[in-house]
């Protein structure tokens, strides 16, 4: 490999370091990141108890496990290993690219690879994906390897270097091996890169060396490290292996077609990127990626070298000549520049892109589980065939343009870099600087939810965790001394115990502070949330990307006598009683109030109801808008006379200055806001909205 090729290795791996590094601890740990460091975190034997527990092997949280004394548990240091895991996989494709066709495809493909925003939101994760990548990466490499010896119709046994590449043999098998088993214990679905594995070896096989004298021995090798792969890795799979009949369907279900839609989108413009914009750089990416499969014509291949050798200078001419005759580089050559050689390298980039997403469709079928990130280790070969589809177009538009304005070799082979270079960056930019910059497309944050809880809990309050995965990544966070509850406790839940579980935890809270994440999952009825809408009072309930933080407060007991109202809202609700705790009027504290209603017969619309706390100037304090009885009772499903008794909280944030302040309450139509008016018990319209009560708000 030539210096020039160093340099713009070395350039990419540059460029792909920096954009992994970059703002790496910008963002929250999420769910998924929390579990692997508190499973790292542990002895190895209760790691691997543990992922023979989980859907994952365990060769990530022992590598995570061995790399946190050395660099701590801060967010940057934990996920700088998948920064290392990155940049690997970034040389990796060069050499793969460079042996399969040439220094031009392994370069474009090489700053493919290190501008592509999936690979980079995949190398700031504390998860295993990036690193599964990588060892894909490197098995097919030595397989590739071994088709350049094998393919070879060199006599090793003659040969001056038959010992050295013998041995050489050795170590590409041990590499192969080695990079394949890592791939396994990494990730359960690296299982389809075996798969594609053999499907290419298969076609090898039949096509270049079928007739040749070495055609058992190479049959029986390749059949021996597959024994090897599979004997190694069978005691783990028969001892873990049963946890994949027991994963749900993670996704809805999906045609081939949607798949293939959507796998394009993800590869070509990651995780951020939406629209029409996204959609045109799909397209064109496609188009590449098919254009790469084509094989470049046998004299356009034989002319590239003989330019080579005419425009090399003067000295050097006579030892590229000696280098293309002799025997070693024949060894080491893949058939040179043939068809056939193409034809395989292609069809086993094909296969390697290809069969990981025809297996995620299959499975699919019974269980849907499209997940993107499960594809991410068959990205190094898409990203191959598409640096190669847009060599070959810049290549026959140059070559064009040579001849007609006859520039130099040497001026339109770095033009076609640049043309490349422009397109790879123009293709990402739009989706890195979302990546790092639009709050939209940020992970799960963990972080902030967290601190919010540690700056406004106290003594006596308590967090309620739903969903059980989320209490590692909140214990990450966590510093306070609050009690943690973790609910429900068995899945599928049980209705009547884990509505026992919530009333034992309420009488054990003043104030309940609640993270809810993926509860159709953990719990699909719902049971937490309609018993703490009956015992509890909502003060706060917003979403934070795909976390949802509550805040609860619990009412005292007794609370007091119900203040008779029979207001009516419009011509279809009464509002006939409320019940409201004066004593919680404190800074830091949740009003807890119960209003009652009627429905005079079923509403026609769907209505939200609002309390407000203001201040002597009618300056809103304080809120609480949502549906009826925590938005679980929409008013269009209520019945004629029914009686609905609705809980709110009210919190009063800790600054808030002591003094009196009125609290109003009313309903407004869904659709477009409009309040109903208010008619009293004696027949007089107040308005849009009704004073309930003073209360005077104490430090």
């Amino acid at each position: 490999m030539s210096r020039q090729n160093h340099l713009w290795l070395a350039l990419a791996l540059l460029v792909a370091f920096a954009l992994r590094a970059y703002m790496l601890d910008a963002q929250s740990l999420w769910n998924d990141e929390g579990t692997s460091v508190a499973l790292a975190s542990l002895s190895v034997e209760a790691i691997i108890a543990g992922a023979a527990r989980d859907i994952h092997p365990p060769l990530y949280y022992l590598l995570l496990h061995f790399w946190m004394p050395f660099v701590g548990t801060t967010e940057y240091a934990i996920r700088f290993l998948s920064v290392v895991g990155g940049v690997l996989a970034v040389a990796v494709v060069f050499r793969i690219a460079y042996s399969v066709f040439d220094k031009h495809a392994a370069v474009v493909a090489t700053f493919l690879v290190a501008l592509s925003s999936f690979q980079v939101y995949y190398s700031q994760e504390t998860r295993m994906y990036i690193w599964v990548t990588l060892f894909a990466a490197l098995s097919v490499f030595a397989m590739v390897l071994q088709f350049k010896i094998r393919n070879s119709k060199f006599d090793i046994r003659s040969s001056d270097y038959g010992f050295r590449i013998m041995n050489y043999e050795l170590r590409i098998w041990f590499l192969y091996i080695t990079a394949t088993l890592a791939a396994l214990y990494t990730h359960y679905f690296a299982a389809m890169l075996l798969v594609a594995e053999n499907l290419a070896f298969a076609l090898w096989w039949l096509v270049a060396i079928r007739n040749t004298q070495y055609a058992t021995r190479h049959l029986v090798h390749w059949l021996i490290t597959q024994t090897l792969i599979a004997a190694a890795f069978a005691p783990w799979f028969m001892f873990a292996g049963n946890q994949l009949a027991t994963w749900p369907s993670i996704s809805e279900p999906f045609d081939l077609p949607t798949l293939l839609w959507q796998v394009l989108n993800v590869f070509s413009v990651g995780l951020t990127l939406e629209g029409a914009e996204a959609s045109v750089i799909a397209v064109a990416f496609g188009i590449l990626f098919l254009i790469g499969w084509l094989p470049m014509r046998d004299a356009d291949a034989r002319r590239l070298e003989t330019r080579r050798l005419e425009t090399a200078p003067t000295h050097s001419q006579v030892a590229l000549r000696r280098l293309e005759n002799s025997p070693r580089r024949r060894a080491w050559q893949w058939v040179g520049a043939t068809s056939s050689r193409q034809l395989l390298g292609i069809t086993t980039l094909i296969l390697w892109t290809l069969v990981p997403v025809a297996a995620m469709y299959i499975v699919s079928l019974s269980r849907p589980a499209y997940n993107p990130k499960f594809l991410l280790l068959a990205t190094p070969a898409f990203y191959i065939l598409t640096a190669r589809g847009l060599g070959n177009i810049t290549f026959y538009v140059l070559r064009f343009t040579h001849h007609a304005i006859r520039i130099t070799h040497y001026v339109s082979r770095n033009l076609s870099f640049v043309i490349c270079s422009f397109v790879i960056l123009a293709f990402n930019l739009p989706s890195l600087i979302n990546y790092y910059h639009d709050p939209r497309y940020a992970r799960d944050d963990y972080r902030s939810v967290v601190r919010y809880i540690d700056a406004n809990a106290r003594a006596g309050d308590g967090v309620l965790i739903d969903a059980p995965g989320q209490i590692d990544v909140v214990r990450y966070y966590h510093r306070g001394d609050q009690q943690l509850f973790l609910l429900p406790r068995m899945r599928p839940p049980d209705p009547a115990a884990t509505r026992a579980d919530v009333d034992e935890m309420l009488a054990k809270v003043q104030r309940l502070f609640a993270i809810y994440y993926a509860t159709e999952q953990s719990d699909p009825q719902n049971i937490i949330g309609t018993r703490l809408a009956e015992r509890a009072f909502t003060a706060r309930d917003e979403w934070r990307g795909d976390i949802r933080l509550a805040i609860y407060g619990i009412a005292p007991t007794p609370r007091g006598n119900a203040q008779t109202l029979d207001a009516k809202l419009g011509n279809e609700i009464t509002l006939t009683s409320y019940v409201l705790d004066t004593r919680a009027a404190r800074a830091d504290d949740v009003l807890t109030l119960t209003l009652n209603w009627r429905a005079e017969r079923t509403p026609s619309a769907r209505y939200k109801v609002f309390v407000h706390l203001l201040d002597a100037s009618n300056r809103v304090v304080a809120q609480r808008d949502a549906e009826p009885v925590s938005n679980l009772r929409l008013t269009t499903t209520w019945r004629a006379s029914e009686p609905i008794a609705d809980n709110y909280g009210i919190f009063i944030e800790p600054n808030t200055p002591q003094g009196d302040y009125r609290i109003e309450i009313g309903m407004y139509r869904v659709s477009d806001g409009t309040r109903l008016p208010i008619v009293a018990r004696d027949g007089k319209p107040v308005g849009d909205h009704l004073i309930l009560e003073m209360v005077r708000v104490s430090e």
